[in-house]
């Protein structure tokens, strides 16, 4: 027993001195001087995984923005390359314009962030009172008890699918009705106070939003947002400029798959953008007196537990080993895309990723916004949009 406890003890040294020597490294990184190598020398990374497609990487930084693309926008090996222009769906990416939406209609009066279910929607559709005092707030931090899909919903979806795999387009089938008349039961929801990811809860939130304005959602977020920060390539509907540069997007095994559509829930992931429009959305955040970074400033906040601000989550475990403690984020995956937005407002940065293949670029996003913190451009940056 006492060389078990012997060999236990020293693998516990090496282990702790390994992560300190790791942690040392990370807060201790020589400037190389050339950002655009160490951007490259990620993505390089990403590229290695079997059957990546299309990537496109943006970064704002020192008041300049870089873009670059790598891959191809069809996956075929002599295919056209992306560039800032090209379009992805964004994902769940979607659900920090959706609560950019709240935050702006709170500013301005039009609603209180802590306003109640049954106070919004209680005279005109009947509640359970598990969901009667499920707030805004709530449902923007994902902490309203409301699982990632309820159950029910799943099952009408699986129905009206009619025999054809739901998963190719899961967000079809069930409309707007549907998601309201689920609260009149909400049979599978939790006690609210915890955080538990949401798909159903930030999409609901956007449907709360349209019954308080008399607006569809996309049209709110066009007013508020894409218009006033000239975001033409980013929508719900695509244009035909936008459907002209609509990469094709692939699953996780690589075969290539049509984009998800969203008859409901669209505040949860139904937008489509392309990096130079994110790069606009994250400047307009992190710039002082910008559109955004009045609200961006109150949405950043940890709220409740601290595992959310509004719509942003907070620095993961790996975020912090990497140093970067002040960044907020979102990731998003439908079945033929995937993105990454992370921002720190301390220094002013920001990173996007958003690829043609379900494959998760978080790890990638992260390390970037390691790089952005701690190299500097050789020169002015370049793009290829």
């Amino acid at each position: 027993m006492k060389t078990v406890a012997i060999v236990l003890a020293v693998l516990a040294v090496v282990v702790l001195s390994g992560f300190l020597y790791l942690k040392h490294r990370m807060n201790n990184t020589t400037d190389a001087r050339d950002l655009q190598a160490s951007i490259d020398e990620e993505v390089a990374k990403f590229l290695k995984q079997p059957q990546v497609r299309g990537v496109v990487v943006g970064v704002y930084k020192d008041g300049k923005s870089f873009i670059k693309g790598y891959g191809t926008i069809s996956g075929a090996a002599d295919g056209t390359a992306p560039d800032g222009a090209t379009v992805f769906q964004i994902a769940s990416v979607s659900k920090v314009f959706t609560a950019t939406l709240l935050q702006i209609l709170c500013d301005e009066g039009v609603v209180n962030m802590d306003a109640t279910l049954d106070e919004l929607l209680g005279r005109s559709m009947p509640l359970s009172p598990t969901v009667q005092q499920v707030t805004l707030r709530q449902l923007a931090t994902h902490t309203s008890g409301f699982p990632r899909i309820p159950q029910s919903l799943d099952e009408k979806a699986t129905e009206a699918a009619k025999g054809d795999d739901v998963l190719l387009d899961p967000y079809s089938h069930l409309g707007p009705q549907y998601i309201f008349d689920y609260l009149a039961t909400a049979e599978d929801k939790k006690d609210a106070g915890r955080f538990e990811y949401s798909n159903y809860g930030m999409g609901l939130l956007g449907h709360v939003l349209e019954k308080v304005t008399g607006k569809d959602y996309e049209s709110m977020v066009k007013e508020r947002i894409l218009a006033p920060l000239e975001m033409e390539g980013t929508g719900v509907t695509l244009s035909s400029s936008m459907q002209m540069h609509m990469a094709q997007g692939h699953t996780a095994k690589g075969s290539p798959t049509p984009i998800w559509r969203f008859a409901a829930l669209a505040g949860a992931g139904a937008l489509n953008s392309n990096v130079q429009d994110m790069l606009k959305f994250i400047q307009a955040n992190v710039d002082d007196g910008k559109l955004l970074s009045r609200p961006f400033e109150k949405m950043k906040q940890p709220q409740f537990g601290g595992d959310t601000g509004i719509g942003w989550m907070q620095p993961t475990f790996i975020d912090k080993f990497l140093g970067n403690q002040q960044v907020v984020w979102h990731n998003g995956m439908v079945g033929g895309y995937a993105s990454y937005l992370s921002i720190d407002a301390k220094t002013k940065t920001g990173v996007v990723i958003l690829t043609n293949k379900a494959l998760p670029p978080d790890m990638m996003g992260m390390m970037l916004m390691r790089k952005v913190r701690t190299q500097s451009w050789s020169s002015d940056p370049l793009s290829n949009d």
